[in-house]
């Protein structure tokens, strides 16, 4: 009997690689699912408790300052926001672009997950984006710091909210690690739908125009006076950020939550 025990093990030895290695395959993958199930819940949490007075205080904020916040954290980020920290190692992606590495965030094998649980505890967020031709799926936060922009789509304060009159300006890197979030904005054209979920209703907006304008250029904020618009902003072009690439979109629908 003890003879053959080797031997049964030597005849399965390649099945049992074999599932070893799909497990090691999986394990990643499993692991960013997870985490995304953790993220849409909270967001729905959130959504289900947002006080619209908490983001009183960013309403006086100056929007002139805020972009030119906004332009200090795309630098910041290892000389563009390609990248998370310093160092960073790429790699490859399925889309077949270089992914810029996480390089020393302290994050380890959770770098290339999308929005965690901890990167949007300390956040105020105002809703989700979607953006279906690019399959962005994100948190909105309040600000345009280094860890909003980190935890999702960042809201500039002063500007006004979705959905509010006037034009709704919103940031977020190009590519975050594996977060993808605004990477591939330049693929929308005029008609593509971006659609924002609020505590209180859905908007539908449609894109209208894109343009490349310079890191200071204030006048992208200074549209849709007399309508509800956003624009989304994020740096052109990929991994060298000398400009900034903004899409401009109209509210076209509102659609309010059931109660």
């Amino acid at each position: 009997m003890k003879g053959k025990i080797p031997a049964i093990i030597r005849k399965r030895l390649p099945m049992i690689l074999v599932v070893i290695g799909i497990l090691l395959i999986a394990y990643p993958i499993v692991g960013q699912i997870y985490a995304r199930y953790q993220e849409e819940k909270m967001l729905e949490e959130w959504l289900n408790s947002i006080d619209v007075s908490d983001f009183e205080d960013f309403a006086d904020a100056d929007p002139e300052e805020s972009l030119a916040r906004l332009q200090e954290t795309f630098e910041a980020e290892d000389g563009g926001d390609g990248s998370a920290g310093t160092g960073g190692s790429g790699n490859t992606g399925s889309d077949g672009e270089q992914q810029a590495g996480d390089g020393g965030t302290g994050a380890g094998g959770n770098a290339g997950q999308k929005s965690s649980a901890s990167d949007l505890s300390n956040q105020k967020v105002l809703g989700i984006i979607q953006i279906p031709k690019i399959k962005v799926k994100d948190p909105i936060v309040e600000g345009v710091e280094a860890s909003n922009l980190k935890a999702g789509i960042g809201h500039i304060p002063g500007t006004p909210l979705p959905g509010e009159p006037g034009n709704c300006a919103l940031a977020g890197h190009r590519n975050y690690a594996l977060k993808k979030l605004f990477r591939r904005l330049d693929e929308l054209e005029s008609g593509d739908e971006v659609i924002i979920i609020t505590k209180t209703e859905t908007l539908r907006y449609a894109v209208t125009e894109k343009v490349v304008v310079e890191p200071d250029e204030v006048s992208v904020l200074l549209r849709g006076s007399d309508k509800s618009i956003i624009s989304m902003i994020t740096c052109t072009p990929m991994y060298v950020h000398s400009h900034r690439l903004v899409v401009f979109a109209d509210l076209v629908e509102r659609v309010p939550k059931e109660p």
